[in-house]
This record gives C-alpha cells, structure tokens and sequence, in this order.
C-alpha cells in the first residue's frame, strides 16, 4: 500500500520516522508493524487466516498524537506486474486475463505465459474489498494493476482501514470462470464477519496447531 500523510509519501527509507517496532506473534500468526510520522502513528497488522485459506487480511490503524489533525491517504493496490528476481532480460511471467475496479473493490486474474519446458501454466484471480473508517475517493486501474483509494482527515480518534484479499487459484477449480467466481463466493461467505470475527477464527486455528506441537510458547 501507499500511504501519503500531509501530501507526503511515507517511504521509511527517506522519511523520518519514530516507534518504529515489528512483531511476528508466532502463536496467533499475526505480523504487527508500526511507526511514527509527521505525529500520526501507523499500526498494521496483517495475517493470513488459517480459517479461509483464501483470505489474507490488513490493518491499517492512524492515530494523530500531537494535538493536530492530518490529512491521510492510503492506496491499495493488487499488482500483477511481477518480475522474478533470476529471470533473463527482465522477462514476464504473468499475462493479465481479467481487470475490474469500482469504488471500493478490485478484481484481478492472471495467468503464466506458455513456455517450452513443459511447465503447466496456471491462473491465480485476487480480489479486495475494504471495512473503511475513511471513504474511498479514486481507483487505480492500469494494464497491470488495479487499486483503490482512501483518504480523509485523522485526528486523536482513530481512523481504520481494513483490507480483506481473497486469491483463488485453478490448482482447486476446474476452469477460469470458476476461479474468478469463488472470490465472490468465499467473499460472500465472510461478508457479516467483523475484523475481530476474523481474527478470533484464526488464531483460533493456530491454537489447534500449537495444542500437536512440541513447542510450548508461554509469556
């Protein structure tokens, strides 16, 4: 995500910043990272659930704490511009299927490209939709990419942004118009579901796992 505070782009690498912290809670599966800039602090927590395999969820929570109020952006965006770190020629590997983008959603389907190593090409179709304290105010649609836009004005009470991504793939669907239709399906299936229902389902999960271990994680 891109997230502007005040008409800056917070980058970490070229911005001040504060509090900076990042927590792996490995008995929740829950990844929380946070920081400080221009007196707006910026909390993030993100897992991928255990309890909808296709779900990956993100957080993003900003507090102002100087007294002020500030003016925050934030673009989510699903890329499918993906280049392999080993590949010759900065060659591609993906070919984009399917582009569609409203207010507040965004859907992309790709697929490999066909090559002459006998490698079975595959498509993978991601879809967002957002739980926003801030409303949405653009989107991004390029050949590549779609996202969609947040912004509003932050202040000692804290505004939330919540990312709900479902990724389907054909290794578990029979065609391309079934891949693309069971985001909208496990979509469905969590539509009444609050931040807090999601996240109890799965650390939920992980403490099944912990339970067969034979690692105890106290503290």
């Amino acid at each position: 995500a891109i997230i502007q505070i005040d008409g800056v782009t917070v980058d970490l690498a070229t911005v001040p910043y504060t509090d900076f912290e990042v927590t792996l809670d490995m008995q929740a599966g829950v990844l929380h990272r946070q920081f400080t800039v221009n007196g707006v602090r910026v909390q993030v927590d993100r897992f991928i659930s255990v309890a909808t395999k296709e779900l990956a969820d993100l957080r993003w929570s900003f507090t102002a704490i100087d007294g002020q109020t500030h003016d925050v952006q934030l673009t989510a965006l699903i890329d499918g511009d993906v280049v392999n770190e080993d590949s010759n020629y900065d060659e591609k590997f993906w070919d984009v299927l399917d582009a569609e983008v409203t207010n507040d959603t965004a859907f992309l389907m790709t697929r490999t490209v066909p090559n002459p190593f006998g490698v079975p090409q595959f498509t993978v179709a991601a879809q967002q939709r957002f739980v926003s304290d801030l409303p949405a105010i653009d989107v991004v649609q390029e050949d590549k990419q779609v996202g969609n836009i947040f912004a509003g004005q932050v202040g000692a009470a804290t505004q939330r942004i919540e990312k709900r991504v479902i990724v389907t793939t054909s290794r578990d669907y029979a065609d391309d118009a079934a891949v693309k239709h069971a985001t909208d399906t496990i979509f469905a299936s969590i539509a009444s579901a609050t931040y807090d229902d999601l996240y109890d389902a799965h650390t939920a999960g992980w403490a099944e796992r912990w339970k067969k271990a034979d690692v105890q994680i106290t503290g």
